[in-house]
């Protein structure tokens, strides 16, 4: 309480009135202090990821390994590089360039289902059904979308839906017994011409996924007869002294190539005559065969107990030519030696051919020199890693000069 203020006395005394209280003023209540702001904190960005996006296909195929059902996988992937994928992540939605890119990756992927065959797979040969994909693409899209929401997202996983099954199944084989890889021939042909690949793509398409079930292989009746209604064309040929022009020239390329893969898959050899010299086409020499129909064929009995089937596969790029054949699984394996070259004779002097089709003066070489030689082959079949049985393949090849056709 605040003290009342002091009044001087008159000169004179008078007498004081009563005191009277001083008024009070009210005391306001204590009040709390006004809160001090905090100073303003502002939580950091999430950091986005700079790492590429991963569209991603993931699929089981059924297999046959060994002669048991199985599956095998299937993978492809889109990559998006990382620049483009961390500004996708920051926009967070799918945009055109991207909903063009993930339409163009599901198209191309193996939509269309394909008959089952062998392949060669990272450890061994399989037969597989390469079922056709179904894609589901508005799961698939709602999956790419939440990636790209997420800034460290990285992986979209492609929605597939239920696979069509092709024609030929894995059961077409396993109901025939053919469950195993019995032997390959691979020949090259390089350096030839034209009308020699195209004849060598229409003899070797005869043992494009075929079926043999008798007793014997026969090439000209695979092939069927060689002539241009049959799609061949004319080519060079070797016909007695020298090389000429004859329908299928090229031709002994797909025989060559047969006969190493049943030579190397053990069948027992009924009919087979090597090229009258050594064709540079061929090496490794010794391994050859030649077929000119009627009378000459390459022949093989098939003894595996059951049917066989060939598969052909060529690379123009690489010039190789391969032919395989499967059957049933057999109890021992073969291998084939190098050859040997028990003799050799020196090629003869160039022979010198004129020519209307060569321009006057000039001279085109359709022959190549080689030395005559006499080679063996041996082949060798092991069960339990132990030989137990041997043949002999043996060749004979005339010296042979190079041929020039010269304009008259």
């Amino acid at each position: 309480m605040t003290p009342a203020p002091v009044v001087p006395a008159p000169a004179d005394p008078v007498p004081a009135p009563p005191a009277q209280p001083a008024p009070v003023e009210p005391v306001p209540a204590a009040q709390p202090a006004p809160p001090v702001p905090a100073p303003s904190v502002t939580a950091p960005a999430p950091q986005v990821s700079t790492a590429p996006l991963l569209i991603n296909v993931e699929a089981r195929w059924p297999a046959l390994v060994n002669g048991k059902k199985t599956t095998v996988p299937f993978t492809r992937t889109l990559t998006i590089p990382g620049k483009r994928a961390e500004l996708l992540r920051r926009q967070g939605v799918i945009t055109q360039s991207l909903e063009a890119d993930l339409l163009n990756f599901t198209r191309d992927l193996p939509l269309k289902p394909q008959d089952a065959r062998f392949e060669e797979l990272w450890d061994g040969w399989a037969v597989v059904q390469r079922n056709g994909l179904q894609v589901n693409l508005e799961k698939t899209r709602a999956n790419l979308l939440a990636t790209l929401k997420d800034p460290r997202g990285v992986k979209v996983n492609v929605v597939l839906g239920s696979q069509t099954a092709p024609k030929r199944t894995l059961d077409y084989f396993l109901s025939r017994g053919i469950t195993a890889h019995l032997g390959t021939g691979e020949t090259n042909y390089y350096g030839s011409s034209a009308a020699r690949v195209k004849n060598i793509h229409v003899g070797a398409s005869h043992f494009q996924d075929r079926l043999v079930e008798g007793s014997v292989v026969s090439f000209n009746e695979m092939v069927g007869p060689i002539s241009l209604n049959a799609g061949f064309v004319t080519g060079l040929v070797i016909a007695g002294e020298r090389t000429a022009n004859g329908v299928g020239g090229g031709i002994c390329q797909v025989s060559t190539t047969v006969f190493r893969a049943l030579y190397g898959a053990g069948l027992p050899i009924r009919q087979r005559q090597n090229h009258s010299y050594q064709v540079h086409y061929y090496d490794p020499q010794g391994l050859d065969a030649t077929i000119y129909q009627p009378s000459l064929d390459l022949k093989f009995a098939n003894d595996t107990g059951g049917a066989l089937w060939f598969q052909t596969d060529w690379d123009d790029q690489e010039s190789r030519l391969s032919v395989s054949v499967f059957g049933k699984a057999r109890d021992f394996t073969v291998q084939i030696g190098t050859p040997k070259t028990l003799s050799s004779t020196p090629a003869p002097a160039d022979r010198l051919i004129p020519d209307a089709s060569v321009p006057a003066g000039q001279r085109r070489q359709v022959d190549w020199a080689a030395p005559g030689a006499v080679i063996e082959v041996q082949r060798s079949f092991l069960r339990g890693g132990k030989v137990f049985r041997q043949d002999i393949l043996k060749s004979t090849y005339r010296p042979w000069p190079n041929i020039y056709l010269v304009g008259r």
